[in-house]
């Protein structure tokens, strides 16, 4: 399989229209639409992944363009100046290396927090014993609870061990202590860290594409906002109004106190006026899409993020340059000594006039099988 930027361009702008979809649905209307917004964010991660494969799968449709990516990609088929490296395959050694050296940060990262965490744990036996009690009748997974001597937020990480993080010497309730506890558990008993550190990987690997940035503060408000109605929904006593001053205190505490937030985990609450006002905005209103009417246009906004993500997977744009460079008979002829094909496997022919690119093929005709012949990633040896 040859690298291909057709999967790119496919996923790059279908990534963008949603993830300006997504803004309007979450920050520009009156009611929670749920499902939509889980549904577009499915597949926006979906077509995020397929765009991290820049190779054109056996089942790709392929469908040719001759005039706009020819134009875009040209340069990306000339070689380096001085060595035979194309300028495609340096864009994707970057690209690949660079997202490489993150995922390893990250992975650090993770480990460093636990490990600095383990610092802080206090005993099931003292005067922390209630609270282990409380987590437990929620949460049958053995729980550890760390005491951080810093002004932050309320937060709960840990893939496999869930570890519960509370600020040391700050004082809260029994009610306020209940709603952060249920908020912090809903979101280990949803898989939110699993799909939290599945945002934070895909990030790493689309480190140069600020749209992602965007949609992972999205993708975590959708979080916040999803253990929110939960907990709403599942208590007909719950105090929404207590609920949402327990947050806006929260909120004002790690402002004042401007420290670092690790994303690593998730927080009660955040530094950040917009999430901040859009979280209390729907606790306050707490209104779903719940009409006939509503669930229609939902069913149909499914059915078209459906149909655009399988296209994206699917089908895949490719550049001809035959408009670029016509070559028509006698104009060119294509000797040992001023021409060569690059196999990419599985009939995948790439075809090279003086050291420049000249035709893509999927079939070598007698004429063209005496020139010389290479496998991807081969040294070229040209005649001079």
């Amino acid at each position: 399989m040859a690298l291909s930027f057709g999967p790119f361009f496919t996923c790059f702008i279908v990534t963008l229209f949603l993830t300006v979809y997504l803004h309007i649905i979450m920050h520009h209307t009156s009611v929670f639409h749920k499902r939509t917004i889980q549904f577009s964010l499915i597949g926006i991660l979906v077509i995020l992944i397929r765009m991290s494969i820049p190779f054109n799968f056996p089942f790709t449709y392929s469908f040719q363009s001759y005039q706009v990516l020819p134009r875009i990609l040209d340069f990306t088929t000339q070689n380096i100046a001085g060595c035979r490296l194309r300028v495609d395959t340096l864009i994707f050694s970057i690209w690949f290396t660079v997202a490489f050296i993150l995922l390893l940060r990250l992975l650090v990262q993770y480990i460093r927090l636990h490990h600095a965490l383990s610092a802080f744990f206090v005993e099931k036996e003292g005067a922390y014993a209630y609270l282990y009690e409380f987590l437990q009748e929620y949460l049958a997974k053995p729980i550890r609870i760390a005491l951080i001597p810093e002004p932050i937020s309320p937060a709960i990480t840990g893939l496999l061990h869930p570890i519960l993080i509370m600020p040391d010497g700050q004082s809260f309730s029994e009610t306020e202590l209940k709603y952060i506890c249920l908020h912090e558990i809903a979101h280990y008993k949803e898989h939110h860290l699993w799909l939290g550190f599945l945002m934070e990987i895909i990030c790493r690997i689309h480190w140069w594409n600020p749209f992602v940035q965007h949609l992972k503060k999205e993708f975590m408000l959708f979080l916040e906002l999803s253990n929110d109605f939960f907990l709403i929904q599942s208590n007909p006593k719950f105090s929404v109004t207590d609920y949402a001053e327990l947050i806006v205190k929260t909120a004002k505490r790690i402002q004042s106190a401007r420290l670092a937030e690790p994303s690593r985990m998730m927080h009660f609450a955040v530094n950040d006026t917009s999430v901040l006002s859009t979280r209390i905005y729907f606790i306050l209103n707490n209104q779903e899409n719940t009409s006939r009417f509503k669930r229609v246009h939902g069913y149909l906004c499914h059915t078209a993020i459906f149909a655009v993500v399988i296209f994206s997977v699917f089908c895949v744009p490719e550049p001809n340059f035959r408009e670029l460079y016509p070559v028509t008979d006698g104009a060119v002829e294509l000797r040992e000594d001023n021409a060569y094909i690059i196999d990419h496997g599985t009939k995948q022919y790439t075809i090279y006039y003086e050291g420049r690119f000249f035709a893509d093929i999927d079939h070598l005709s007698e004429d063209l099988k005496r020139l010389p012949r290479y496998k991807e990633g081969e040294p070229i040896h040209e005649n001079d």
